[in-house]
C-alpha cells in the first residue's frame, strides 16, 4: 500500500499537469496509475481540477475512469461537466452503468444529458430507468448477440471476428436465437458455436426453452435463480417474450454487495444508505441530521422514565444511577445482535417477513439463557462493589440490578429479532428504522425495570 508521501506526490503531480494544460501528460499519468489508486487520486483534486481533468480525457477513457467510482460519486462528477461532454462519456459507458449513474443525477440534468446522447442509446437508458435498480430491467445490459435460427455457425464467427474491436468489451459467453419480433427461441454457449460445423444452422445446436426472467423480476428472486442454475448469464424478456437484455451473475453479486453496503450505512444512521467524504458538506450534514434530530425526541422519551422515579427512588438511592447505563448498554447490545441476525437472514432469503413467530420463539430461548448468565455475573460485581463501598442494602441493590437484566435482555432480543421483519413486511427499510426504534424501547423498558423494582423494594435499600 502506498504511503502518505507517495499519495501526496501522485495527486500533486497530476494537479501540476492539469494546471499546465498538458492534456496528453495528464492522461498518460492517469493510465500509469494502479487501478486501485485512480479514484483515490482524482478524489483528492479540487472540484475545478476534476472537471478540467475529465475535459482533457477522451470520452472512451473518461468512461473507463468513471467506472472506478461509486455511482453517487460518478453522478456528482458527471453533473459538473458540460452537458455535451457528459453525454459523450455516458454514451461510452456499459449499458447497465449508464442507467445506474444517470439514476443518481438530478432529473433536469439527466434529461439534458439524454437529449445530447445518441438517440438509440438515450432510448435504451430511458427504458431501463423505468425499472427499479433491484429488478432485472434495472440490472440488465443490452450488449448481447442475437441471430435468427437459420444463421450458419460460421457466419456468427465471421461477424464476431470482423467486429472484434467493437465487441471487445462485450462479455461474450452466449449467443441468443430470436424469431419474429425478437422473440427468444433458444440459447447457445459460444464454445458450441465455435465447435459446430461451419454450415450448421443455429437451430440445430441451440438449447430450446432456456431459463429466462421478466423485466420486473426482483433481486432476491434473481439470486435464487443463479443459486439453482450453473449459468453465467440469463436472458431478460418482456411480457411478449421478446429479448430485451441479459443479466449476468456478476451483476447480481455486485448488486448484492451494494445492498449490503447500504444496509450497513443505514444501521449506522446514514439516511440514503451511502455517504462519501467527497460529497458536499451540506449533503453529508443533512443526511446525518435526518437521523440525529428525530433521535433527540426518542431519547427524551426514554430518559423521561428516570425523571418519573427521581424523587421516589433516585433521591433516596443515588447509587442506582451508576448502574442504569450498565443495564441499558447490555440490553442494547443484545437487541442489536438480534437485529443484525434478522437483517442478515432477510438479505440471504432464509427468513421471510412472515416468520415473526418462529423468530420470536428462537430469540426468547437465547435471550433467557444469556440473561441468566449475565445476571449472575452482574450480581457478583455489584454485590462486591456495594459492600466494599459500604452502601446500605448492598446485596439488595445487586439483586435489583441483576434481577432486571434477564427481563430486559429477553425483551431486547424479542424486539430486535422481530421488528426488522415487521418493518420489512410494511415495506419500510429495516436497517434504517430498527436502530432508533429498538434503542428507545429498550432504554425505556430497561430504566423502568430497574427503577420499578427498586421502588417496590425501597425499604430494603434505605
Amino acid at each position: 500500500m502506498a504511503d502518505d508521501t507517495t499519495i501526496i506526490s501522485t495527486w500533486k503531480e497530476l494537479e501540476a499537469l492539469i494546471d499546465s494544460g498538458d492534456k496528453a501528460g495528464a492522461e498518460a499519468y492517469l493510465r500509469d496509475l494502479p487501478a486501485g489508486e485512480v479514484a483515490h487520486t482524482i478524489s483528492l483534486l479540487s472540484d475545478d481540477l476534476q472537471t478540467r481533468l475529465f475535459e482533457a480525457l477522451p470520452p472512451d477513457y473518461a468512461a473507463d475512469v468513471i467506472n472506478h467510482f461509486a455511482d453517487e460519486q460518478a453522478a456528482d462528477l458527471i453533473e459538473d461537466l458540460p452537458t455535451k461532454l457528459a453525454a459523450a462519456i455516458v454514451d461510452a459507458l456499459d449499458s447497465d452503468e449508464q442507467a445506474d449513474i444517470l439514476g443518481e443525477v438530478e432529473d433536469e440534468e439527466a434529461e439534458a444529458i439524454l437529449d445530447e446522447m445518441r438517440p438509440e442509446e438515450a432510448e435504451d437508458v430511458r427504458e431501463r430507468l423505468e425499472y427499479g435498480s433491484d429488478t432485472a430491467g434495472g440490472l440488465m445490459i443490452t450488449e448481447y448477440f442475437s441471430y435468427s435460427a437459420d444463421t450458419p455457425a460460421n457466419d456468427v464467427i465471421s461477424e464476431l471476428r470482423t467486429n472484434q474491436e467493437r465487441y471487445s468489451k462485450f462479455m461474450v459467453q452466449y449467443v441468443y436465437v430470436v424469431g419474429a419480433d425478437d422473440a427468444l427461441q433458444g440459447v447457445i454457449r459460444l464454445h458450441n458455436v465455435v465447435l459446430a460445423p461451419d454450415d450448421a444452422p443455429l437451430s440445430s445446436i441451440m438449447r430450446t426453452d432456456p431459463v429466462r426472467v421478466a423485466l420486473d423480476t426482483k433481486l432476491a428472486d434473481l439470486e435464487d435463480l443463479f443459486d439453482h442454475h450453473d449459468l453465467n448469464a440469463i436472458p431478460v424478456v418482456d411480457e411478449n417474450g421478446a429479448l430485451e437484455g441479459v443479466i449476468r451473475r456478476a451483476h447480481i453479486e455486485e448488486a448484492h454487495a451494494e445492498r449490503s453496503d447500504r444496509s450497513l450505512a443505514r444501521l449506522g444512521g446514514i439516511i440514503g444508505g451511502e455517504e462519501l467524504r467527497t460529497m458536499p458538506w451540506y449533503s453529508r450534514s443533512a443526511r446525518r441530521l435526518a437521523f440525529l434530530v428525530p433521535n433527540i425526541f426518542l431519547m427524551i422519551a426514554s430518559v423521561s422514565v428516570i425523571a418519573m422515579f427521581e424523587e421516589i427512588v433516585l433521591d433516596r438511592v443515588i447509587a442506582l444511577a451508576i448502574f442504569l447505563p450498565l443495564v441499558a448498554g447490555l440490553s442494547g447490545c443484545s437487541g442489536n445482535q438480534a437485529v443484525a441476525v434478522s437483517i442478515r437472514e432477510l438479505t440471504l432469503g432464509v427468513t421471510k417477513p412472515t416468520d415473526v413467530v418462529r423468530v420470536l420463539r428462537k430469540e426468547l430461548l437465547v435471550g433467557l439463557v444469556n440473561g441468566i448468565v449475565i445476571a449472575i455475573i452482574v450480581f457478583t460485581i455489584v454485590a462486591v462493589w456495594a459492600n466494599v463501598a459500604g452502601w446500605t442494602g448492598g446485596t439488595y441493590l445487586a439483586l435489583i440490578v441483576a434481577g432486571s437484566i434477564p427481563m430486559t435482555i429477553v425483551f431486547s432480543v424479542a424486539l430486535g429479532g422481530t421488528v426488522p421483519l415487521i418493518l420489512s413486511r410494511m415495506n419500510v427499510d429495516p436497517a434504517m428504522a430498527s436502530g432508533p426504534i429498538i434503542t428507545t424501547l429498550i432504554d425505556f423498558f430497561g430504566f423502568f425495570s430497574v427503577l420499578g423494582i427498586a421502588w417496590l423494594a425501597i425499604d430494603k435499600l434505605t
